[in-house]
């Protein structure tokens, strides 16, 4: 297996930058780093993990480099804080998923299931958390740049681009739903039984997430196909069906 490009982290998509909120504003972390201008080699900086869906839940620099975010002198509150290229280090590159795992455990669950996870402890290569999302989870890599990056070490068709394209079609379907169970709710109109079927809809959803994260792509691909069928029947029960919009 070739070497997989390990750093992508520090991409942004042109995600808007959103305030900063909770706990994580209030540390001398986040008072310090946003006035700091990242060296270029770094794999992120400030503004990378403002724009993150980490920022937005109060997850802050500690939570993965360590250090004291109330301690406002620089070696304390750097104290405990180790390079990610040395091998004890949390986010030392086979590290990554069991780091990033400690919070979202059914993924790390879903990708110990699968070959690249232990190619990445028997060789040090491979893919891991980053190589998708990115080290600040600011985004995921779209169909064409999935397949692009597992062309890295697979020769062609690796079914990552109509695998990535039926999640990402089956999730808008799931969202439509949702909003007009929602709104069925709030009307009145939806029974017992359509919002079960939402449930069993959103379970299937999550169990497309682990068959991604284990790498299972055939499997992907056909649960995302039966999610979008039945979100599409779901959508046409009586007293859930969304009203036409009036030009």
């Amino acid at each position: 297996m070739k070497k997989i490009v390990r750093g992508m982290g520090g991409v942004l998509l042109g995600l808007a930058m959103l305030p900063v909120t909770g706990a994580a504003a209030d540390g001398s972390c986040v008072a310090c780093h946003k006035t700091v201008d990242a060296p270029a080699y770094v794999e992120h900086n400030f503004k990378d993990w403002e724009s993150s869906v980490h920022a937005r839940a109060g997850v802050s620099c500690e939570s993965c480099h360590g250090g004291d975010p109330a301690a406002q002198d620089k070696a304390k509150a750097h104290a405990g804080v180790i390079r990610s290229t040395a091998k004890n280090s949390p986010l030392y590159y086979t590290a990554i998923p069991e780091s990033c795992g400690s919070c979202h455990q059914p993924e790390l669950k879903a990708f110990k299931a699968s070959v690249h996870y232990k190619q990445l402890h028997r060789t040090g290569q491979g893919p891991n958390c980053l190589t998708c999302h990115g080290s600040m989870a600011s985004h995921v890599l779209a169909p064409r740049d999935m397949e692009m990056t597992c062309t890295l070490c697979h020769r062609r068709p690796t079914q990552a681009y109509v695998a990535r394209l039926g999640l990402d079609e089956a999730a808008s379907a799931v969202k439509r739903l949702e909003k007009a169970i929602h709104q069925a709710k709030a009307a009145g109109t939806a029974s017992e039984g359509q919002e079960r079927a939402y449930e069993e809809i959103a379970k299937l959803q999550r169990d497309a997430s682990a068959d991604w994260h284990a790498f299972d792509m055939p499997k992907a691909i056909e649960t995302a196909g039966r999610i979008r069928v039945r979100a599409a029947a779901a959508l046409e029960e009586p007293g859930v069906k969304p009203k036409p919009t009036l030009p």
